[in-house]
């Protein structure tokens, strides 16, 4: 592979890039598919280890990684190809920030429906770990706004699935299957994105709310309602006696103004900053946090999970419509941040750790077990990179560790 590295020349620079297990000590960053499809060939015949770089937003969620030979950086797929606004879609390389195209579509009245946390998020990053933000109540998930997407697989070829209209359907699924594999059966370059317009009202609240299972269970029916685009529920561990609630609501005047009343006979919302999800949505990037958990459960049970998350001293940021529940702090043991998980799993759901001592990875698996799935997903990889050179040991279903968890 020295000569595939080689021939990069300046592409090739000495750089420390770290990941839970190990890390590299120099970054590649090809100038367009071929230069990183005969990277990929190169390695994959001599079993070199991949580590794949984005926006570099969550390389801290991942397992220990196998041996790693060489990072490569998606920074020169960059750029908006193609972007019609008549029409909704666009096209972008991997290595292009979100945060760019949401500004672009925007000045055309569009939004993008990826809310992925972190300004320098990418396309490629976005795509590969299916990333949600808290308006994934209103705009779905990473899949839902996917029409097509061009990868690299582990031999260095280049392939295309699905395409820019919605009935073009050829490699679809496949499409789907490479959005959250963690980069690990095949290599985002490129992505056809469906866009979606801009409502014409869109306004922020914020209310003090007692912490308390009816209060939340109130916020979670009305997730229902039309013009509801994100609901966060923020509790602090040494702060249990109230909670703080953002909502963002975005439809027409009228639908807002009644959706409004509806929150308001709950608590006193009152207007907040327009950006107020958006720094919700990015706190956990560059925490210092030692531990990170982000759980699904049902959403019935969402709050049991909250408040057992509290009891043991975490923080916790709650979306009640989705069932889901960010929690951030510190735990005295392995064996608490165990029994979060199999509470979560009690609950209808999972849990992943999406930061964690160091000390503490060998004894856990991040994602947790994933029952029947995880012998097709380690199928899938060998089939799709049998010399294990993408991302080598960072996704699901590593084996055994710890109590099987």
């Amino acid at each position: 592979m020295g000569a595939a590295i080689e021939s990069l020349g300046p592409a090739v620079r000495e750089e420390r890039v770290s990941v839970p297990g190990g890390g590299v000590e120099r970054v590649a960053t090809p100038e367009d598919v071929e230069a990183l499809g005969g990277l990929v060939a190169a390695a994959s015949e001599d079993r070199a280890g991949l580590l794949f770089l984005g926006g570099r937003t969550r390389l801290h969620l991942a397992n220990p990684a196998a041996p790693l030979v060489l990072g490569v950086s998606l920074a020169g797929l960059v750029g908006i190809d193609e972007f019609d606004p008549d029409e909704g879609v666009l096209h972008a390389g991997a290595g292009t920030p979100i945060q760019q195209i949401r500004e672009t579509v925007a000045a055309e009245g569009w939004e993008l429906p990826l809310d992925t946390p972190g300004t320098t998020s990418t396309v490629g990053g976005t795509v590969a770990t299916a990333a949600t933000g808290p308006r994934a109540h209103a705009f779905g998930t990473v899949k839902d706004a996917l029409l097509g997407l061009e990868v690299v697989g582990a031999d260095g070829v280049a392939t295309k699935c699905g395409g820019r209209v919605v009935k073009n359907v050829t490699g679809y699924d496949l499409a789907k299957l490479y959005c959250g594999s963690f980069g690990t059966i095949a290599i985002v370059t490129g992505a056809w994105l469906r866009l979606r317009p801009t409502p014409p009202v869109l306004r922020s609240f914020e209310a003090e709310i007692a912490n308390e299972a009816a209060a939340f269970e109130a916020l979670r029916k009305l997730g229902e309602r039309p013009s509801v685009r994100a609901v966060i529920w923020r509790a602090v561990a040494d702060r249990c006696a109230g909670a703080r609630v953002l909502v963002e609501l975005g439809g027409s005047e009228a639908g807002v103004a009644s959706d409004l009343a509806a929150y308001r006979e709950v608590a006193s919302f009152e207007g907040a900053d327009g950006t107020a999800v958006d720094a919700e949505r990015d706190r956990a990037i560059g925490s210092a946090d030692e531990i990170e958990i982000r759980a699904r459960v049902l959403g019935t049970n969402t709050y049991e999970f909250l408040s057992a998350t509290l009891a043991v001293g975490l923080s916790v940021s709650a979306e009640p419509g989705q069932g889901l529940v960010r929690a951030h702090g510190a735990l005295p043991s392995v064996e608490t941040l165990l029994d979060l998980r199999e509470t979560a799993v009690r609950l209808g759901g999972f849990a992943a750790f999406e930061r964690l001592p160091n000390g503490w990875r060998p004894e856990v698996d991040v994602f947790g077990d994933v029952g029947g799935g995880g012998p097709i997903i380690q199928s899938l990889s060998r089939r799709f990179d049998p010399n294990g050179i993408l991302n080598p040991g960072r996704f699901v279903a590593r084996g055994p560790v710890g109590r099987g968890v």
